[in-house]
């Protein structure tokens, strides 16, 4: 799915102009292979299952490539729409990476967000894949996502990272584990994407609007330029 700019033009960013986000995650795992590129926060148990995690870019690609193999082999189609409910850990860069790596659109959603929200923003867009942590505080979301589903028609699979999933959730924890080559390797989300893959629908986010609310589509220019903006200091031509 492409996202057409309105007056023609190719659109470009300081962050690769036509590069996708995995594009420029895959040219920092070629340069510094074992540098660090994740961490955890120390107190991560204190918020959601699992020790924390430290891990390098040669194995943050190896889980990511694993993730979204795993997702394509599940039987999720090209531009398929993957619902993602995280606490801030190293999972859930993982697998919005993986989420596009697999050739699929991410749709990460707010954790304070209702039951009856959810709902209505999965029913909306017609999302495929809901991927969550297990626990959130006090929060099992492992319960949430399987009553979000249970409401919703179009999930076909919920998945998630944490302790002692129930049945009907598929666990991802071992991604982390698993070897590029023990898993079929996701095909190239680009295949067959005209000229420029950085204008490919990326992620949907939603804002709110008087109407109620509202999805807003992202392509991977957007969301790189998003980026680059967050990281500006006012008053310097430098970047932090």
């Amino acid at each position: 799915m492409i996202l057409p700019d309105p007056h023609g033009r190719s659109v470009t960013t300081g962050g690769g102009g036509r590069a996708t986000l995995d594009e420029l995650f895959r040219r920092n795992v070629t340069r510094h292979p074992d540098a660090l590129a994740l961490i955890d926060p120390p107190n991560r148990g204190s918020f959601t299952d699992g020790a924390p995690h430290r891990l390098t870019y040669r194995q943050a690609d190896n889980a990511i490539s694993a993730l979204a193999a795993r997702l394509r082999r599940m039987g999720l189609n090209t531009d398929a729409i993957v619902a993602l409910q995280f606490a801030n850990t190293v999972e859930s860069v993982l697998t919005l990476l993986a989420v596009l790596r697999a050739g699929l659109i991410a749709m990460p959603l707010p954790l304070l967000w209702r039951r009856a929200d959810a709902v209505a923003a999965l029913s909306r867009v017609g999302a495929s894949a809901l991927i969550v942590s297990g626990r959130v505080g006090a929060v099992d979301h492992f319960d949430l996502a399987m009553h979000i589903a249970a409401e919703t028609f179009p999930i076909r699979f919920v998945c998630g990272f944490g302790a002692n999933p129930p049945d009907g959730v598929l666990a991802l924890d071992d991604v982390f584990e698993s070897k590029v080559s023990d898993l079929p390797r996701a095909s190239d989300p680009q295949a067959g994407v005209a000229a420029n893959p950085g204008a490919h629908l990326a992620a949907i986010t939603w804002d709110v609007s008087p109407d109620g609310l509202v999805p807003v589509a992202r392509n991977h220019s957007e969301l790189i330029a998003g980026g680059l903006l967050s990281c500006w200091r006012p008053g310097s031509r430098r970047m932090r």
